[in-house]
């Protein structure tokens, strides 16, 4: 296989291509669901970033974890 880490120059379009392929992998098409694949691994990524500076027996917010949380 060829080495494709010039082609996608950031981390950005790395992780775009990856949810795409796991997707497209499956037979799973729908845009949409790759997109909300997305920002639920983003939304992970900054959650895990936030609890690595402040400390692991920080409370993050509820609205962090479920934006759909009724208040």
């Amino acid at each position: 296989m060829d080495d494709m880490s010039g082609v996608f120059t950031s981390t950005t379009e790395r992780a775009a291509w990856n949810i795409a392929a796991r997707h497209l992998a499956r037979g799973q098409k729908d845009p949409v669901m790759m997109i909300v694949d997305g920002i639920e691994e983003e939304r992970k990524r900054c959650i895990d970033l936030l609890r690595s500076a402040i400390g692991r027996d920080f409370e993050v917010p509820t609205f962090m974890v479920d934006p759909d949380h009724q208040w």
